[in-house]
């Protein structure tokens, strides 16, 4: 049975401007769509859902990111996986209510990593979770790290350690947006939709990423570029689509076309 990974961005599932606050409407948008594609086509699949408003705001206080840096950094840590775990089980209560099995998984229970890079990960109850057709819900979330004391895992970066263990015929990435622009396109209304992505093509759509200035103009979506190009590698395609609109996740869980940007090798 086909195999996919699922984010959920964390701008598409809260409300980014308004600390710790989830948006409802699209959450329960999410997983009616998700039930829905699997009453229409079995497949297997795993959710990993972004921390928006809800781990971003103690991370950024604590400076988390950075590691054990100072007497509240401690503090940090567990302020940060308190507000991850709680949105996480957000998700998964909308999932159970909408009539799926779904299970948190906690990646800080689980993984250590080295510089923000995962080095260990123990799979072994999530590989199960997935052959008794229950979703497991990963998140971004704090991890130990070896070297600087602590860090924050991304969705992204969970998806690309676990995509060499469990390897998923593809992913799809959910946002606010239609895909991957030449700009941002909730900025400047002359971004393009860039519809396909390679290790071919990169170096010249990475330069329209960073714009002139030599930063990310897309809102962060350089780096979920290059994670997925990682993933690409394993032969695994990624799609970058708006979660927003009304049923192309589900169109995109049962392989029809939709708008979006496709990264393959």
């Amino acid at each position: 049975m086909e195999l996919i990974f699922l984010k959920l961005g964390g701008s598409l599932i809260t409300r980014k401007d308004k600390p710790f606050t989830e948006n409802r409407r699209i959450i329960r948008q999410i997983a009616r769509e998700i039930h829905q594609a699997k009453k229409g086509k079995p497949f297997r699949l795993l959710i990993g859902n972004g921390g928006g408003s809800y781990p971003h705001v103690p991370a950024k206080k604590y400076k988390t990111a950075k590691g054990i840096i100072n007497k509240n950094s401690l503090k940090g840590i567990v302020e940060v996986q308190d507000a991850a775990a709680r949105l996480n089980r957000i998700i998964v209560r909308a999932l159970l209510d909408a009539g799926e099995n779904a299970v948190s998984v906690q990646p800080s229970a689980v993984a250590l990593t080295k510089n923000s890079r995962i080095i260990e990960f123990y799979t072994k109850p999530l590989e199960v979770f997935l052959k008794k057709n229950i979703i497991p819900v990963i998140y971004g979330d704090v991890s130990l790290d070896l070297k600087q004391g602590c860090s924050i895992v991304s969705t992204e970066e969970l998806f690309i350690f676990l995509a060499k263990k469990i390897k998923p015929k593809k992913i799809i990435s959910a946002g606010m947006v239609d895909g991957v622009f030449t700009a941002d396109p909730l900025k400047d209304f002359k971004a393009r939709l860039i519809p396909e992505i390679n290790l071919k093509s990169y170096p010249k759509i990475k330069k329209m990423l960073k714009g002139s200035a030599g930063i990310d103009v897309t809102g962060g979506m350089l780096i979920k570029v290059e994670k997925y190009l990682e993933t690409s590698l394993l032969g695994i395609k990624s799609y970058i689509i708006n979660g927003t609109v009304e049923d192309r996740l589900k169109k995109t869980l049962l392989g029809k076309e939709i708008k979006g940007t496709i990264i393959k090798r």
